[in-house]
Order: structure tokens, then C-alpha cells, then sequence
């Protein structure tokens, strides 16, 4: 599993988990960045054979802003909140 929600990945336990620090619904970067899109999936696949046990969550160390800001989070509740 692939997810963006490190608190709910901790609790739901998938067998081998990656996680990303992107906003939900953005797993694998903006859309139509392709190069994002695949680099992150190439990272996932990497992380494959370092699986050691069930229930492992390992974090790729992909962020959103290449500076950590987490801006993002404000533009992504703004914009869910325009959708209402």
C-alpha cells in the first residue's frame, strides 16, 4: 500500500506499507507531472525487498514542497471547502 496518511497506515496495519507526505488524493504527486508521478512509484518498488515484516511502514521521504513547507494543506482545505 501507498498512502498519504501515516496516523490511519499506523492503525489499519497493511502487510508492507510506503508512505508519502503528499496531500490525500495526490499519492503520487500534481497531476500530470509525470516525472513525479513515476519517480514516486519507482521509490515504492525499490522499497519492495527491504520489507523485513508484516505490518512494516516505511517512508519514502517524498515531499510535497522541496523545501517542507506544508502550505499545501491550507491550499488543499481551501479548496475542498470551495467544493461544498
Amino acid at each position: 500500500m501507498i498512502g498519504t496518511a501515516l496516523d490511519i497506515m499506523s492503525k489499519v496495519a497493511p502487510p508492507r506499507g510506503a508512505f508519502v507526505d503528499h496531500p490525500v488524493g495526490r499519492t503520487f504527486g500534481p497531476p500530470h507531472d509525470r516525472a513525479r508521478n513515476e519517480a514516486v512509484l519507482t521509490k515504492a518498488l525499490a522499497e519492495l525487498p527491504r520489507f523485513t515484516r508484516s505490518g512494516e511502514i516505511r517512508d519514502l521521504h517524498c515531499e510535497w514542497q522541496a523545501d517542507g513547507s506544508r502550505a499545501w494543506e491550507d491550499e488543499l482545505r481551501a479548496e475542498m471547502l470551495h467544493d461544498r
